[in-house]
């Protein structure tokens, strides 16, 4: 696992000695981090890392996004001495409100949180009340056995985050 570290407002450390900091341009993480798996407009996939790096129109990085939650393969990360990813989401949006010092958009929750001073935002595509909803109406139609196993993983990714992101200052404002 490759261990990445997230710095809010600054960038991330990846525990091998690069550093992708915020701001720097194009060409800079080109020479960090080498050609991308994909490229999709302004946006840069780098699988090795799971994660997606957004460029702003002067060329620069705006937007560093973990995109393999909640169980990713390959990365191990860490923001606030915590992995996003292993931490529930309740616990998650307590501490993120805490190390944010000021307002959150919870305007999508519980889908999506972002946190406006320090520029991190965290999504998932369920949650778990939904879930339960799900299989009690599958149970009323008779068929939750033959979807339990996938319905319960889902349940089960419901608990935490899908991805972590962060950007620059005032990315959310």
């Amino acid at each position: 696992m490759i261990k990445i570290i997230l710095n809010p407002l600054q960038g991330i450390e990846i525990v091998n000695g690069k550093v992708i900091t915020l701001g720097d341009s194009k060409t800079e993480l080109l020479n960090k981090l080498g050609k991308p798996s994909e490229v999709n407009d302004d946006s840069l996939f780098y699988d090795e890392f799971e994660l997606r790096v957004d460029i702003d129109s002067s060329g620069n990085i705006e937007f560093i996004e973990f995109i393999c939650g909640p169980f990713p393969e390959k990365t191990e990360i860490e923001i606030y001495g915590i992995n996003p990813f292993k931490s529930q989401s309740l616990d998650l949006i307590e501490l993120l409100t805490i190390e944010n010092d000021g307002v959150v958009d919870s305007s999508e929750a519980p889908y999506c949180y972002t946190f406006l001073e320090s520029s991190i935002g965290v999504y998932r595509d369920a949650f778990e009340e939904e879930i339960d909803e799900l299989i009690e109406g599958m149970k009323e139609m008779g068929v939750y056995l033959e979807n339990k196993e996938w319905v319960l993983d889902d349940k089960e990714k419901a608990k935490y985050f899908w991805t972590i992101g962060l950007g620059v200052k005032d990315y959310y404002k």
